[in-house]
Formats: structure tokens, sequence, C-alpha cells
């Protein structure tokens, strides 16, 4: 488990260095410690809570800390499909693998025309 604290403190600390943020920055936005933030992105597990906020000023979902980031192939890139936001979409919507599969049928004919 010490792996995955690790791994998913140096996500947080590469997120908010691409952010252009600090540790100091980041604490104050999410009421903390400075030394805190800093533990954290070191493989200390934060609270929940605090996870949350993180990734809220972050603009990510708490999933995306936890496996590896999946990456369309070429001819999905070309077309502009971001497929985890479908899938998220398909699932928060509640739709049925059916009712999926009659628009995916729909898409193939308008597709051929």
């Amino acid at each position: 488990m010490e792996k995955l604290d690790k791994e998913i403190g140096a996500k947080l600390k590469k997120i908010r260095e691409d952010k252009g943020l600090t540790v100091r920055d980041v604490a104050e936005q999410i009421d903390v410690h400075f030394t805190y933030v800093s533990k954290i992105e070191n493989g200390k597990v934060p609270s929940l809570e605090k996870l949350n906020k993180l990734c809220d000023l972050y603009g990510i979902k708490i999933s995306s800390l936890f496996g590896k980031e999946i990456e369309p192939d070429d001819c999905l890139k070309s077309l502009g499909v971001d497929w985890i936001s479908v899938r998220e979409d398909i699932e928060e919507n509640d739709y049925s693998p059916e009712q999926v599969k009659k628009a995916l049928e729909i898409l193939r004919l308008t597709k051929k025309l």
C-alpha cells in the first residue's frame, strides 16, 4: 500500500507543479499547514476531506489518482473522442447497454450517409 501512497503523492505534486502552484499556495487554499501538503506529496495518506479539497482545487476526480491514465489509440484521438468522459456520462445518466447500442447504431447509419 505504501507504493500506492507514494504514487498518489507524486501525481498530486506533478499536478500542483503543472498548475504553477507552490506548496504554500495549496496549503492556504485547502486550509492546512504547508508541511502537511508536502507530507501528502511524499506519501502520507491525507483524510478523504483533504484529498477531496485537493482534487477540487486541481480540477480532477479522485478516481484519476488511482491506476494509470487511459490513452486512446490514434484512430480515436483523430476523432476527438474522450472515452473516459463518455463512459462517465453513460454511468451518470444510467443508460442501459441496449440504449448505448441503439445510439451507436444510429451513429453508424449517419456516418454512412
